[in-house]
């Protein structure tokens, strides 16, 4: 591996083990190398270690010799000095799979947001279960109410219970277990009772057995079916005796206990009594009892581990904290085994895949044991700051799951023993709360309750073969034009620097700040030195080769939360823990570490600045936690405005100085402060057109009394990012806005900062916690993206740009949305290249991705596969380009439609999500009243912007309204969909009536006299001569008075006899435009006998005239020599 360390900071150039470097190119390449005949095994190829090492250097273009030298000594584990393919196959086989496996222990879960579901329960949750007959699971509380909920977690019904042996108030569940194979629960009380209640009878939860005269009150149970007899079950339950009992059914499927016999005629009772000491003096033929009296407290939790066949309990006492019953052949009592652990055991879990039980201290100590060894633990994890409460294994991924008393859950690798993800502070927050875990390994969900509430943690779905650009989650990621390279950081403070071009790897940077997380990344203004902020509370300023030149002490030598870095011509400011701006003068930047110097404006936010913009020549906008937005002058440092129209008014705690305890394992929640809320999947595939339902108008939000709408309120004012639209500098003053910002529950807002005024607000992401955004240079667009990893394209060239008397909430155009990502998206970053606007998108699921504006992958930074950015253009503008024409066709309709629709207007007004086309009037299908839609949906309004933005041409002039274009003068109905007898529906109202019988048709005249019209050979060379005036000669072969109406041939003498009259109108009349003329003639001529059928649509054809042809110019100088 090539390194160069500085500063004790590693830089990786280049280096993996040359087997995880093969491809299966290169794998079938060295096979068929190997398949060649030799004297190895098989009478294949065999070599040693110089042949060996040729052969790779030839076949393959990977790796040095020294490392082919160190894949033959790996290979080669017997010594033989000789390998051949079967070993070279197995060894990457070992390797593939010990690092599948490593891979998968080590996976880090990834949490959708906590959730609490809505809970029917007034006293303390005993315990959570799953029902797999009916795939349900179900809540049980100390009071007796039962509630069940299906897959999505909606709840289907909640019963209360009711046991005539106490009063209702007296009444106290303590436990309770699902007897899966006869689709039963059993529940214990306070009573010293037992009832077994049917799932699958008609009636609600009947209670079919109950066993009393407990000598002790139950606390725990467990119970365990034979899959290989279903007639053999068994039941263990513990009590605050210290007792262990344990249920050995024999005939489930029939009957848990014997019937008591009862006289004839007489009826059966509803409810069985079992006496529990009859049972234990062996009176029921189903079911035995064995016991145990190991324990010298409380039996807190009790579990029958089939593998080993026998009974585990565990109290809170160091003698006897963890017992094993083992069932001895016609004993009644148990063979125990005994593990002293220091204060006790709360809980415990077994593992039967790996023999292991893991076990929750109150000591604050996790430890694995092994079932046959008593001595000592086989690993103790360490980590938890309070008593732990609950452990459960994650059988799946080799995990285990532990949650203490101070609500902290901690992930931990079985196998290496480590802890993988700490989660805290996402809890409900309380004094001393009861509480139970259960997490469902099957559909990965874990379930935590506090008294009486229910939470829900859910795993993300895992993407298999998924690309990760970093070992942890990306938490930044910028674009550097000067070197056109893309630098992201991670978690785990590693840097590396990519290739936009290709996508590939350039540069590494391990350890920038040690074991601390880096939370932002910002370029110096020459752009070749970048800058790391950590939660340690420095920042640190590097060049490309890897040296740190300064670092500046922002937090004062304590570890606190860096949002942003923001670099001026003369100073950085740093930004996300204070009220205060930290600055540092460019001046002080000549030695090492650096001290931050005062700012001139003092404090002037009520709470932390999260997020600021620069806009050139010096003006800043700064915004924080509350939702107040700053503006200051850098050269005065001094602020001008507040902008305060969505800013939380009411005391908040501050947050001032907040000190951050060093993260080994960094959680999902370690940059935002974002509330929790329900998360919503997308689809990956991406949407050019928006519905008009993934959109929220703002709406009123009510104040509650109730901490979960005051923290919902809260969250609408957090501001996370904030950005000037600079090419709308000078737009500001006539009230446009200049400013945007997002933040919490998926807000965007747009200001106007010359007037100190919101201009427009809307909600762009529906359920989400908060958002990231960024605008490009051009200002035509506007990228967000939210928690969930969903990305959101605007259009917002056209959007606020004049100033609006009340506050817009319509949102602009949506271009495009897709979910790049399976994770929360921490920061998104616009660049151009080959006049591709691209997105750069950087997310806590560990990639670093690149998209375009219309939702194109370009590929994940790290891929193996290199990408070449192309010139790109869109379908849709394609399609604009070949279609100008019809499109304008579409307009001229445009322009007349709503024209004709006016008298329609009535069902124009009426929206409807929904149409029974069976009932609805045939007014409903007329095409008239369809053409007011155009200017009220989101397609019609579409299209209206790009037409206006196309060339605008001349139109020609329209069809005079003469007599014989009606249908009252020609006799026919009007053809297209706006006939008056046209059907109900428009698609069918083009009529195509039967062709006119033709009658024998005549010889043309210059085929019966053609003498009259061609030339004979002979009189070719004789001279021309002047031929006579077609008016003299020319014999019409019709009558002109039956053949023109009656109405022509009068406006042609009238126009005749003026013609006659008046010289000058005559002369005028021959020097216009022939063209134009000649179309009149032609009009005049033709638009009689069947021409007049033709014009089929009057309305949308206004404006268009056929080419004259051939003939018709005949026609045309016929009239002129006549006149």
């Amino acid at each position: 591996m090539a390194s160069n360390t500085n500063n004790s900071n590693s830089v990786l150039i280049y280096g993996v083990k040359l087997e995880n470097r093969l491809n299966i190119q290169d794998l079938q390449q060295l096979k068929s190398a190997f398949m060649k005949t030799g004297d190895g095994y098989n009478d294949r190829l065999s070599l040693d270690k110089e042949e060996f090492c040729k052969l790779l250097k030839n076949v393959l273009t990977k790796g040095t010799y020294e490392e082919h030298c160190d894949l033959f000594d790996k290979i080669d584990v017997t010594k033989e000095r000789k390998v051949d393919w079967d070993k070279i196959a197995s060894h990457l086989l070992l390797e593939y799979v010990e690092k599948d496996d490593r891979v998968k222990a080590t996976q880090v879960p990834q949490w959708k947001n906590i959730k609490s579901l809505q809970s029917p329960h007034k006293d303390v949750i005993q315990k959570v279960a799953f029902l797999r007959n009916t795939s349900r699971y179900i809540v049980i509380s100390k009071e007796g109410t039962i509630s069940t909920w299906d897959n999505q977690l909606h709840r289907q019904k909640t019963i209360k219970i009711h046991n005539e042996s106490v009063k209702p108030r007296d009444m106290w569940v303590t436990n309770f277990i699902v007897l899966q194979n006869i689709n039963k629960i059993a529940l214990a009380f306070t009573s010293k009772e037992i009832a077994f209640y049917d799932l699958s009878s008609k009636l609600e939860f009947n209670c079919q057995y109950k066993v009393v005269g407990l000598e002790h009150t139950p606390l725990s149970m467990d119970y365990w079916s034979d899959p290989e007899n279903a007639n053999q079950a068994t039941m263990v339950l513990g009590d605050t005796g210290g007792f262990v009992y344990a249920f050995l059914f024999q005939s489930v499927n029939i009957a848990l206990f014997d019937r008591p016999h009862q006289p004839a005629g007489e009826s059966q009772e509803q409810t069985i009594m079992v006496d529990f000491r009859k049972l234990q003096k062996g009176k029921f033929k189903n079911c035995r009892l064995v016991k145990h009296n190991g324990h010298k407290d409380w039996t807190r939790q009790v579990k029958y581990a089939s593998h080993l066949e026998c009974f585990i309990s565990c109290a809170t006492t160091y003698q006897n904290a963890l017992v094993l019953g083992w069932i001895e052949k016609a004993k009644q009592k148990m063979k125990l085994t005994t593990f002293n652990i220091t204060q006790g055991v709360n809980s415990f879990d077994y593992h039967s895949v790996i023999n292991l039980i893991g076990t929750a201290g109150v000591d604050h100590q996790v430890c694995l044991w092994n079932p046959y060894v008593i001595s000592k633990p086989v690993g103790v994890l360490r980590g938890h700051m309070a008593p732990v409460l609950h452990v459960q294994f994650n059988a799946s991924r080799m995990q285990l799951i532990s949650f203490s008393k101070d609500k902290v859950l901690r992930v931990w690798d079985v196998q290496l023993q480590v802890c993988l993800q700490r989660l805290a502070g996402m809890f409900p927050k309380g004094p001393e709360m009861a509480t139970s875990m259960f997490f469902h390994d099957e559909r990965n969900r874990l379930f935590i309750t506090f008294n009486y509430q229910l939470t829900l943690l859910e795993m993300k779905p895992e993407v298999k073969d998924r690309v990760l650009s970093h070992e942890k989650p990306v938490t930044c990621a910028i674009y550097n034009t000067t070197y056109n390279q893309v630098v992201s950081a991670c978690q785990g403070s590693t840097v590396i620097v990519w290739m936009l071009d290709t996508g590939q790897k350039a540069k590494q940077f391990l350890n920038c700040h040690g074991n601390s997380e880096i939370t932002t990344l910002a370029f110096d203004q020459s752009e070749t030195r970048f800058m790391t902020g950590s939660t340690d509370g420095t920042v640190k300023i590097w060049d490309f080769n890897g040296h740190c030149h300064n670092m500046l002490n922002a937090g004062m030598g304590g570890p606190v939360d860096i949002y942003q870095i923001v670099t001026l011509k003369r100073s950085t400011l740093i930004l996300g823990w204070d009220r205060y701006i930290t600055v540092f003068r460019n001046q002080q930047l000549n030695q090492f570490h650096v001290e931050p110097s005062d700012w001139k404006g003092g404090q002037e936010h009520q709470d932390d600045i999260l997020c600021a913009s620069f806009q050139p020549p010096s003006t800043l906008a700064t915004a924080s936690y509350d939702g107040e937005i700053v503006i200051w002058n850098t050269n005065s440092e001094v602020a001008s405005r507040h902008l305060r129209d969505r800013f939380l008014k009411k005391s908040m705690r501050s947050r001032e100085k907040t000190r951050l305890t060093l993260k080994s394992e960094p959680t999902f929640l370690s940059i935002s402060k974002a509330a929790t809320q329900t998360s919503m999947r997308g689809k990956n595939t991406p949407s050019l057109l928006a519905n008009k339902d993934d959109v929220m108008r703002p709406i009123t939000r009510a104040l509650s009394s109730s901490s979960e709408d005051s923290v919902d309120e809260q969250n609408d004012y957090i501001i996370t990012r904030v950005a000037f639209l600079e090419a709308r500098k000078n737009s500001s003053a006539a009230g446009g806005a200049n400013l945007v910002s997002c933040g919490g529950n998926g807000w965007v807002r747009f200001w106007n900062t010359s007037k100190n005024r919101l201009i427009a607000e809307f909600v762009a992401h529906q359920h989400v916690g908060l958002l990231v955004m960024a605008a490009s240079k051009d200002n035509h667009f506007l990228v967000t993206g939210d928690s969930d990893g969903n990305i959101k394209v605007w259009n917002i060239q056209e959007y606020c740009l004049r100033e609006s008397d009340n506050i817009i909430t319509q949102p602009p155009p949506m271009s495009a949305s897709w979910q790049p990502h399976v994770d929360m998206i921490n920061h998104i970053t616009l660049c151009e290249r080959n006049d591709r606007l691209l997105i750069i998108t950087a997310s806590l699921d560990c990639s670093v991705q690149l998209w375009d504006i219309y939702g194109n992958q370009i590929g994940v930074f790290g891929q193996e596969d290199h990408w070449k950015i192309e010139q790109y253009i869109p379908v849709n503008e394609e399609a604009e380009k070949e279609d100008e024409e019809p499109m304008r066709t579409n307009e001229d309709e445009k322009e007349q439609l709503p024209q004709l629709s006016e008298d329609n207007h009535d069902f124009s007004d009426e929206v409807a999500m929904e149409v029974d086309a069976d009932n609805l009037p045939e007014e409903y299908f007329e095409p008239l009243t369809k053409v007011s839609t155009w200017g009220k949906t989101r397609l019609g309004k579409g299209y209206q912007e790009i037409r206006s933005r196309k060339r605008e041409r001349k139109q020609p002039g329209t069809i005079p309204d003469l007599p014989y274009l009606t249908s009252d003068k020609t006799g026919q109905p009007p053809a297209g969909p706006y006939g008056d007898h046209a059907p109900v529906l428009w698609t069918q109202a083009l009529v195509v009536n039967q062709l006119d019988t033709v009658g024998t048709l005549k010889r043309p005249d210059f085929v019966v006299h053609p003498h009259r019209y061609f030339r004979s050979t002979e009189d070719e060379g004789k001279q021309d001569t002047k031929l006579p005036s077609i008016a003299d000669e020319l014999k019409t072969a019709f009558d002109e008075r039956s053949f023109f109406p009656k109405y022509i041939l009068e406006y042609e003498a009238k126009m005749k006899s003026h013609h006659r009259n008046d010289p000058e109108v005559a002369l005028n009349l021959q020097k216009k435009d022939l063209p134009r003329r000649k179309s009149r003639v032609w009009n005049s001529n033709n638009n009689f006998s069947t021409s007049v059928a033709n014009i089929q649509k009057p309305a949308t054809k206004s404006g268009r005239l056929t080419p004259i042809t051939e003939k018709q110019k005949q026609s045309s100088r016929l009239n002129e020599s006549m006149s």
